[in-house]
């Protein structure tokens, strides 16, 4: 982009690449060799049109959602790291101006490497604004700024002083012992590492699942998983990989031949996931290298986004919670019975 740019490398380096353009019309770049005195050959024209750079190929969608916005981001093939800016303006009264007149506030700067990921930011306020969306590579370049008129949907932290254990009779999952009760799903506590958590010592069949009685009734928008601290290793052995969330108001405990795990007629299913690894797994679903964006993403806080034209039921109004194991990445690799480890379940949504 106009900038002159000196790398010096090891005499021992037989090659030079030369990266960062923010387009693909044809470069012309003049290659010289100096000897110790400085001295320099005659330059050598290279030609050649560079490759569609990560910004370009990357497209970015803007979406509202519950508490927030929602950043969707497809197509970064060569999985460059990426800075993802999110922008607002809170005039939307002419629509047409020009983007010199536009006032955008910065809400929040992310950072991605995956090839297609959901990125939300949430606690905005549910009023109507133009939003703008980003990219920005290593090298500076950016890409065109994607534009949407949206309003966040309200959203709360549903309260967890209200939470307890529901009296269930087809539940299946017990802790170990007093010392890891369900209760310790939502004190609060995942500081550090040394996170209350349950345990599941016993290895039992999958899947296993619990039901939260909310104490309200509530629209549930996302759900948020903590796992058990910094001192385990993430994405492996009793950390459940597969969820599922299920939804009632009146749950009978009865076991009906014919419905999914048998579960009675009061539920629904608010949404099936897969524990999120920004990375991706490999092919035959292994977890494979562990990158920093998975662990940021482990450490800070799973969320599982309801979608209601996945699962049409995401946003029935309930009372019961039930979370379902469908295994953990302990089962998902070995095919049999597993420990659970978990330590916070925090649902968000519309309280009633």
């Amino acid at each position: 982009n106009g900038e002159e740019i000196v790398t010096k490398v090891s005499r021992y380096v037989n090659k030079i690449e030369v990266v960062g353009f923010s387009d693909t019309n044809p470069k012309t770049v003049y290659v010289s060799t100096f000897n110790v005195n400085e001295k320099s050959s005659e330059p050598v024209a290279v030609n050649f049109t560079p490759l569609e750079p990560a910004i370009r190929l990357a497209k970015t969608t803007l979406f509202q959602s519950f508490g927030g916005i929602k950043v969707r981001i497809e197509g970064n093939t060569p999985r460059a790291d990426l800075t993802v800016v999110l922008l607002k303006d809170k005039d939307v009264s002419d629509l047409e101006k020009p983007s010199s007149q536009t006032k955008w506030e910065d809400l929040t700067v992310m950072f991605t490497a995956a090839e297609s990921i959901t990125l939300p930011r949430r606690g905005i306020a549910p009023e109507e604004a133009l939003f703008g969306v980003y990219l920005r590579d290593r090298w500076g370049n950016v890409s065109d700024t994607t534009r949407a008129v949206l309003t966040p949907l309200e959203e709360v932290k549903l309260d967890r002083a209200l939470f307890q254990k529901a009296n269930v009779a087809d539940d299946n999952m017990v802790p170990s012992s007093s010392k890891f009760p369900f209760t310790n799903l939502w004190d609060g506590y995942n500081d550090d590492g040394k996170a209350n958590y349950i345990f599941d010592s016993i290895e039992q069949p999958m899947p296993a699942w619990f039901t939260m009685d909310l104490g309200v009734k509530a629209k549930i928008s996302h759900i948020q998983v903590w796992h058990r601290g910094r001192d385990y290793v993430p994405y492996s052995q009793a950390h459940p990989r597969q969820y599922e969330f299920w939804g009632s108001n009146n749950p009978t405990g009865e076991t009906v031949s014919g419905n999914e795990h048998g579960f009675d007629n009061s539920w629904v299913k608010l949404g099936a996931f897969d524990q999120l690894k920004p990375s991706g797994y490999e092919s035959d679903g292994s977890v494979g290298t562990i990158t920093q964006d998975d662990l940021q993403y482990w450490m800070n806080g799973c969320d599982f986004e309801l979608d209601n034209e996945k699962f049409p039921h995401a946003f029935d109004e309930i009372r019961y919670l039930r979370v379902v194991i469908i295994n953990t990445f302990s089962s998902f690799e070995y095919h049999g019975n597993s420990k659970v480890q978990l330590s916070e379940i925090i649902p968000y949504g519309q309280v009633l």
